[in-house]
């Protein structure tokens, strides 16, 4: 891999192929979490990942991350085979290429805001000059100048995701991995946050979020819906332009998962992991779910399998 990719619109950066991951819990006992995941990211695309608590989307994201060697399939960096190489090699790639952002921030307590964005630049031995030049121009992209003094104890959870992405932002990375980044955030700090995403997806930077928040779709331009541990449906725009509601009817712009499984089929429905008794969680049917159903939190509901009828609790 180059030493530094070049940030810009198309070519592939990320795939898998037929990837699978399966956890031991004692011979012989083994959970199966990612069934088979085939995906292609682009540079430049803004991908969110979305479904139902327990379905595979960290363990997806950290098997991307290099984090989580797969039991099959591979992965697919810019041409090169992830797990192929040294697991100092793939840390390498990602202290130089690759942002992360965790729903709960981590921080070095002791520390001010200034200082632990600084921090991942004194790992890569950057010099101080460039160290105080580089921690001042992130903050300063995020709205968090003012901060730069304050210890994160004392920021809102909100400024807090901020200062994360201006972490993130530091090294200056060809991809930016977000798993709920707004999942404690309130509605007006989640929407800066996600705005801030979009402006620097503009800029070429990839990004990959993990959300349960459905109010968000629409600012990525390739959808990932998951189910169960496989990729039930696929939604495909151009970057930089989100996504476009009406992609949902339109057949010719939506793909399908590899299993070829329909996601409104009761029998499938029926057989996903949390249901009883004929009820599932609301999230996972939103798409047949009534207008006035709620997002969050996800709820209950009774599922009557010969109309295909959705009736709350």
């Amino acid at each position: 891999m180059d030493e530094k990719s070049q940030k810009q619109i198309g070519g592939n950066l990320l795939k898998t192929v037929d990837l699978k991951k399966s956890f031991y819990i004692g011979l012989p006992n083994e959970v199966e979490i990612l069934k088979g995941i085939n995906l292609e990211i682009e540079k430049g695309d803004f991908v969110i990942i979305f479904g139902p608590s327990g379905c595979g989307k960290s363990t997806l994201l950290h098997t991307l991350l290099g984090l989580e060697p797969p039991t099959g399939g591979s992965v697919v960096v810019e041409g090169d085979d992830f797990y192929g190489s040294t697991e100092d090699k793939r840390a390498t790639y990602r202290r130089h290429h690759v942002g992360i952002i965790y729903q709960q921030p981590l921080w070095i307590a002791a520390l001010n805001i200034a200082e632990n964005v600084q921090f991942t630049l004194k790992l890569l031995n950057y010099d101080d000059e460039k160290i105080t030049k580089r921690s001042d121009e992130v903050l300063s992209m995020v709205g968090m100048t003012e901060w730069k003094d304050y210890r994160p104890q004392e920021l809102s959870s909100g400024q807090q995701q901020k200062v994360s992405l201006a972490r993130a932002l530091s090294i200056d990375p060809v991809l930016i991995v977000a798993d709920e980044p707004t999942g404690n955030l309130d509605t007006i700090s989640g929407q800066q946050l996600i705005e801030h995403f979009m402006e620097f997806n503009r800029k070429g930077i990839t990004i990959i979020m993990v959300t349960h928040d459905l109010e968000y779709l629409k600012y990525g331009n390739k959808i990932i819906h998951m189910i169960d541990g496989i990729v039930v449906e696929q939604y495909v725009g151009k970057p930089g332009q989100g996504f476009n509601k009406e992609i949902m009817g339109k057949k010719s712009e939506s793909k399908t998962g590899d299993s070829g499984v329909n996601v409104r089929d009761p029998k499938f429905l029926a057989s996903l992991k949390g249901t009883h008794d004929g009820k599932i969680m609301q999230y996972v049917t939103h798409v047949d779910a009534p207008k006035d159903a709620p997002d969050l939190p996800p709820k209950l509901v009774n599922k009557d399998t010969t109309d295909g009828k959705l009736n709350k609790k």
